[in-house]
């Protein structure tokens, strides 16, 4: 059981080895439908633009800049931005019959200004607003994988694609659905 305060998790939490996917994270605890199950933490995340996502994997092996590529994701109401997580959650995996999803109950109170030259400042302590935690969907049992539909919740800026194309990433297990 993980209760690490150092992470984003709002419950227990095990890190175990799924059937098909690798990793995984499983709840330790029930949980009800609508709580936070895990939020933005201040030092375990970084928000990139461009140029600095590219000045970042410049220097990396082949075989980390896919790891990278393959560990950030952009929200549509944060433009022209990828997002890296450095907690566990990076281990929530993808379905589309997800348990967890962005909190999007939560209105919005403030667009950012994607022209300021503070905007990747703003977008960093926008994400510690509970409009950006993974809220549950329903109920989830003690032992189940927390899961997130990626495909629901994320959009990633065309730069992101691009770099994905160049250096022969595919997340094809996102088409259709």
């Amino acid at each position: 059981m993980i209760t690490d305060k150092k992470n984003g998790f709002c419950f227990p939490y095990a890190v175990k080895k799924t059937a098909d996917k690798g990793l995984g994270v499983f709840a330790d605890e029930l949980i009800k439908q609508g709580n936070i199950v895990w939020r933005h933490v201040t030092g375990q995340y970084i928000v990139y633009d461009e140029q600095t996502f590219k000045a970042a994997i410049e220097k990396m092996a082949h075989a980390e800049v896919v790891y990278e590529l393959t560990h950030v994701f952009g929200l549509k109401e944060l433009p022209g931005c990828l997002i890296r997580i450095y907690d566990d959650s990076v281990l929530i995996n993808h379905s589309s019959n997800a348990n967890l999803a962005v909190n999007n109950s939560v209105a919005i109170e403030t667009s950012l200004d994607v022209t300021s030259t503070h905007y990747i400042q703003n977008v960093t302590k926008a994400l510690l607003d509970v409009r950006y935690a993974l809220v549950a969907t329903r109920d989830i049992e003690i032992g189940e994988e927390f899961t997130n539909d990626y495909a629901a919740d994320t959009v990633d800026p065309p730069f992101y694609d691009i770099l994905c194309e160049h250096y022969g990433v595919s997340e094809g297990y996102l088409d259709g659905c």
